[in-house]
């Protein structure tokens, strides 16, 4: 998977890529007005085991603060579309970064997808601020039994679940 992830997380069977972020542009939303600075992640979840995981991950619309950084507000969004590894090399790891954040800029985000055995699902997460921080974004998911929790910049917080499901 090249050089571009900065932790794996492995757990049971479940092996979790986070990269490093891409972006630190800014972003004007053409409705408010209002301007952002967004980086852009991609994680690979791999599932190693013998049963389907169901991986569901939800972003309300509220923003966040974390605390090494008082003054700047956090919002987070998973895009639907699944990334592939011919992007990584890409700006923005080749997501349309305008147009996805046009139409979702202030909408909770969420995803829900079955993860086969021995298959990987990889997607992006996008950051987006009301203004740059001091120093580089460090971000990743990791899994804490069946939660998946998201860390950012030290701060971390449950935004979801990887679960296994049972045969019928």
């Amino acid at each position: 998977m090249g050089q571009t992830f900065h932790t794996e997380f492995k757990n049971n069977g479940v092996t979790i890529q986070n990269s490093y972020p891409k972006g630190g542009q800014k972003y004007t939303d053409p409705d408010s007005g209002n301007e952002y600075v967004y980086v852009v992640f991609w994680t690979c979840i791999t599932n190693g085991t013998a049963s389907n995981l169901e991986l569901a991950l939800d972003f309300p619309n509220d923003s966040f603060i974390i605390p090494s950084s008082p003054n700047t507000r956090f919002n987070l969004y998973v895009p639907r579309e699944e990334m592939t590894l011919e992007q990584e090399s890409l700006f923005n790891y080749g997501l349309d970064i305008k147009s996805f954040l046009d139409e979702n800029i202030a909408k909770p985000s969420s995803v829900r997808t079955a993860i086969s055995p021995n298959d990987a699902y990889l997607f992006y997460t996008v950051v987006i601020s009301n203004r740059g921080v001091n120093g580089p974004v460090r971000a990743g998911y990791e899994l804490k039994n069946q939660d998946v929790v998201y860390t950012i910049n030290g701060y971390s917080f449950n935004c979801g679940s990887l679960i296994a499901q049972k045969d019928e």
